[in-house]
């Protein structure tokens, strides 16, 4: 897998700067970005990306999962929440029929702890809270190679383990294993901004919001599906027995979204601040998903009933719409089971009544919206060459379109091409390469953002104060810039600098993408984080060419890669990380010659 362009002519001044920069890691402190020195490290940015994740775990489970010392177990009450139609939305016939499933132990409560605060508040709303699961699955699924290389694979897999263990616990499956009710929200949002405060001190009154056959907020339910059927996916290989749950609650919550005659969105509960205008996207996101996971040609009907084949390239992939994710998905399957022939397009046409004669090509779609937003088709370029979409969270569209770039230059010819070059000039600007000199990325580098609109992190009482912050807000993507390439960046600001989950979830597959086309040697993750200990005990702290990790590169090093390209000893681990000189993923001739003139130059 390539994580970076192979190059044409091997220098000695490239190899030497590929073994003097090619630890994967060095202290954070080493690294002084200013306006005229601009850092594009995109194995950083996909580090840093994941810990806004750390910052926003809910429930009796922060201690043990998130790694910061500043976070620490929150809404444990959660937990107990009220089986009644005051702390809940269900009526009390219903609970009263179905109290068996929804509280076996007979204590009266159900627990529906954990999952993410939304943003810099601490509601857990549901449709941004699933889809932030499903699309950090779908980066990692796309470019897991890349999660690897840089050593942050285990982080991701916790956070979405986080995500999911969240999902199953609040669907409610009966003994035959039919879904019965889905919680989908915690907390009300109204209740929850009239307080500026670190999520553990909170005791205000959090309802939860459930999904039912009378209330069937067939989004919300769809969109868990899907990011259980993506979990699968992820862990099939390496936890046959989790990722076997996970499918077996995906399949229950799609069969309650299907079944129900009653579709809808969940306008119960969010209000206004996350106001779902369709269900059919999710539906068949879940759908193709679930056809990925068990080739059972039922969900592909499914999906074939209601794909909006030309909705793809009018947006991007985010909370609200996933039409651009789920034509991807669709590409990969067909070509994965119709490559070279067209009863998967002809079968979409028909049941989809569309004319025999028309050209089907699910990946096109995805092709055009990214040409839609170089071309500035339906986004404004801003004269620093920005793409702008829309003043709300303007960053995490962007870097949405990005991750489409990315995962269709995978599927087509696996390098890069216009896409992938887009997506990263596009990163760059978000880095700092843009008019105000200002990196999107808090706690990147000098020029970062500062002012979060986040409570746990600011240690304020109130929003409007100035003050430096109490805690950096590693990784988090802040709304971003607006058509004139402006932002404030201010604490009380939430629409410049307001930070959510699903503004990261395209961003950290974006940053894995971006890496695995452009990243090389030189791009290091960060060790000295002010996070726990166990992050650290983790991380791999690999020296290119040291392949017997003695601390030194010499003739035993070019001996061992020379045994395994004769296949005589093969190398695995952090000795087959050392041995990629070039970044690249693969170690070969290339690698070879590299290593043999550094030793020459010694």
């Amino acid at each position: 897998m390539k994580t970076g362009k192979i190059l044409s002519k091997i220098t000695k001044a490239s190899i030497i700067s590929a073994v003097t920069l090619g630890m994967l890691v060095s202290p954070v402190s080493s690294i002084n970005v200013n306006a005229a020195t601009l850092e594009y490290n995109y194995a950083k940015a996909l580090q840093l990306s994941q810990f806004f994740y750390d910052a926003n775990m809910c429930g009796t489970g922060v201690d043990e999962s998130n790694l910061y010392e500043w976070r620490t177990d929150c809404h444990t009450y959660d937990a107990k929440l009220k089986l009644d139609s005051t702390n809940t939305n269900m009526s009390a016939s219903f609970i009263s029929s179905n109290k068996s499933v929804l509280d076996p132990d007979g204590d009266g409560t159900v627990d529906v702890s954990g999952g993410f605060h939304d943003a810099g508040d601490h509601v857990k709303f549901g449709m941004p809270e699933a889809y932030s699961g499903s699309t950090l699955g779908w980066g990692f699924y796309e470019f897991k190679d890349q999660y690897v290389a840089t050593g942050q694979d285990k982080h991701a897999k916790t956070i979405l383990k986080y995500f999911n263990d969240y999902f199953m616990k609040c669907t409610y499956l009966d003994s035959s294993g039919k879904a019965i009710a889905f919680c989908y929200q915690v907390g009300d949002g109204d209740i929850d901004h009239a307080y500026w405060q670190a999520p553990e001190v909170d005791t205000m009154f959090r309802r939860g919001w459930f999904a039912t056959d009378a209330l069937p907020s067939t989004d919300c339910v769809s969109a868990a599906a899907a990011s259980l059927a993506v979990n699968y996916m992820n862990f099939k290989d390496e936890d046959p027995a989790y990722a076997a749950k996970n499918l077996k609650y995906a399949k229950a919550l799609f069969e309650f979204a299907e079944r129900c005659s009653n579709k809808a969105v969940n306008n119960d509960g969010p209000k206004g601040y996350y106001g779902s205008s369709k269900w059919q996207d999710d539906y068949c996101w879940a759908a193709c998903w679930l056809y990925l996971s068990t080739e059972d040609e039922h969900y592909l009907s499914e999906v074939f009933k209601y794909f909006d084949y030309y909705a793809p390239s009018c947006w991007t992939h985010c909370w609200n719409d996933v039409w651009a994710g789920t034509a991807c998905i669709l590409g990969e399957i067909d070509d994965l089971y119709d490559k070279d022939s067209q009863a998967f397009e002809d079968q979409y046409k028909k049941a989809s009544g569309k004319s025999q004669y028309e050209t089907i090509d699910f990946w096109s779609q995805a092709a055009k919206l990214v040409d839609n937003w170089m071309n500035s088709s339906t986004v404004t370029k801003t004269a620093g060459g920005y793409a702008f979409l829309n003043k709300w969270g303007s960053a995490r569209y962007n870097t949405a379109t990005q991750l489409v770039a990315c995962v269709y230059d995978k599927h087509h010819g696996d390098k890069a091409s216009k896409y992938s070059e887009w997506a990263k000039s596009q990163m760059n600007y978000l880095l700092g390469n843009n008019p105000l000199n200002r990196c999107y990325i808090v706690g990147y580098n000098s020029v970062s953002a500062k002012y979060p609109h986040h409570r746990a992190a600011s240690g304020f009482s109130r929003c409007e104060e100035t003050g430096p912050q109490k805690y950096v807000l590693y990784g988090a993507l802040v709304g971003g810039p607006d058509g004139s390439d402006q932002h404030i960046d201010s604490t009380a600001d939430y629409v410049y600098n307001e930070v959510t989950i699903d503004y990261n979830a395209a961003f950290v597959g974006a940053c894995a993408g971006i890496y695995r086309y452009f990243g090389d040697s030189s791009m290091k993750v960060v060790t000295n984080l002010p996070v726990k200990a166990s992050y650290y005990e983790t991380t791999p702290q690999v020296q290119t060419g040291d392949l017997n990790a003695d601390g030194s590169i010499d003739a035993l090093d070019l001996a061992l890669m020379k045994m395994h390209l004769l296949g005589s000893k093969i190398l695995t681990g952090d000795a087959y990380k050392a041995a990629d000189m070039n970044s690249d993923g693969s170690v070969d001739a290339i690698d070879f010659a590299k290593l043999k003139m550094y030793m020459l130059s010694k």
